[in-house]
C-alpha cells in the first residue's frame, strides 16, 4: 500500500543490476522530490504451480523469493537513504501491464533498460519499451553503464530535445524540473531539418531561405524555453539549435556528456498510433546516460 496524500516515485525491480541502478536513481528522484518511494516486483506465476529456481542454486517458492527480492531492495535504499518513507508490493502479473498500471497513480517510474532475462543482443527491453510508450507519468529508463554515483553527485547538465511543437512541451518542463532540482544546467538541443512551421498546418512561404528558416528555428527554441525559464529562474539555459538530417544523432551525441537526458515521447513527424518516436525509440536503445521519456495527456 502507498503512503496517503503523498506523491509516489515507483521503482520497478527484477533482481539484475540495471534494476538495482533504476532503484538507486529513484531512491534519489523521491528523496529530492519529498516523495514516497514503492518498490514493485511483478512476476507471473507458473502455470503448473511449481516451484521455480532462484539465484544459483537455492529452489523456493516464487512468492517467497519475490518477497526476499523486495527486502533486499528496501534494505538497500534504507542503507543509502535513511529517512525516506518506502512501501513494497509483490504484484503478480505481466510486468509491462503492472508498471503501466502503477504509473496511473505515480509521479515517476524508473525503470532499468533490460530485465533479468534480456539477451546481450537485445539493446532494451520489451517491458523498458511498452512502459515509456503508454505510462501515464515520467519515465526514467536507465540504460546500462549509467553511474547513478555520479547522477546523485549532481555534476552532468540535463539535455532536454526540443521540437518546437506541443508533444515536447511536458518534456522541457520536466527537464527544468530536474534542472532545478539537480542544481544543474540544462541544455535545450533543437534539431531542424527543413524550414520550420510555427503554426501546425502553415504552408512555408514561397522563397523561404536558409537565413529567415535559421531565424525561424532560433525563434522555435528560444519561445519553447523563454516561459519555463520564468518559472525556474535558478536554472541556467544553453541553447543549442543545429541542423541535421538525423535529430536523433545529435541527442545520441550529446547523451555522451549530459546526466540525464529528456525527450517527448512523439517528435514533429509522430503519427498518433506510433507511441514512441524515433528520436524516444533510439535513446531508449542506445543512449549514453539515463533517458526520461515524458509522454503528453491526450
Amino acid at each position: 500500500m502507498t503512503t496517503q496524500n503523498q506523491p509516489v516515485v515507483v521503482a520497478g525491480i527484477d533482481g539484475s543490476g540495471e534494476s538495482l541502478a533504476a532503484l538507486d536513481l529513484a531512491a534519489d528522484e523521491a528523496s529530492r522530490r519529498n516523495h514516497t518511494l514503492r518498490i514493485v516486483h511483478a512476476y507471473s506465476w507458473p502455470t503448473d504451480g511449481a516451484a521455480v529456481p532462484f539465484g544459483p542454486i537455492t529452489v523456493i517458492e516464487p512468492f517467497a523469493a519475490a518477497q526476499a527480492l523486495l527486502a533486499e531492495g528496501a534494505d538497500r535504499v534504507r542503507a543509502s537513504h535513511p529517512g525516506l518513507t518506502l512501501t513494497t508490493e509483490v504484484v503478480i502479473g505481466n510486468a509491462a501491464g503492472t508498471l503501466v498500471t502503477e504509473s496511473e497513480t505515480a509521479s515517476l517510474l524508473v525503470i532499468g533498460a533490460r530485465g533479468r532475462g534480456g539477451f546481450a543482443g537485445i539493446l532494451a527491453g520489451s517491458v523498458a519499451t511498452q512502459v515509456s510508450a503508454h505510462a501515464h507519468c515520467p519515465v526514467i529508463v536507465v540504460r546500462p553503464g549509467t553511474d547513478v554515483s555520479q547522477l546523485a553527485a549532481n555534476i552532468r547538465p540535463v539535455v532536454v530535445g526540443v521540437d518546437g511543437i506541443g508533444e515536447s512541451q511536458a518534456a522541457i518542463e520536466f527537464a527544468f524540473e530536474e534542472s532545478s532540482l539537480r542544481g544543474v544546467s540544462l541544455t535545450a538541443i533543437h534539431a531542424w531539418t527543413e524550414p520550420p512551421r510555427s503554426g501546425g498546418e502553415q504552408f512555408t512561404p514561397v522563397g523561404y531561405g536558409y537565413d529567415e528558416a535559421h531565424r525561424e528555428a532560433e525563434r522555435t527554441l528560444a519561445e519553447s524555453v523563454a516561459g519555463f525559464s520564468e518559472k525556474y529562474p535558478e536554472v541556467r539555459v544553453f541553447r543549442e539549435l543545429v541542423r541535421s538530417l538525423n535529430p536523433a544523432e545529435q541527442l545520441l551525441s550529446a547523451s555522451k556528456e549530459a546526466g540525464l537526458m529528456v525527450v517527448g515521447s512523439r517528435g514533429r513527424g509522430g503519427f498518433a498510433g506510433l507511441l514512441l518516436g524515433s528520436a524516444s525509440q533510439a535513446l531508449i536503445h542506445h543512449a549514453r546516460c539515463a533517458v526520461a521519456v515524458v509522454r503528453t495527456a491526450h
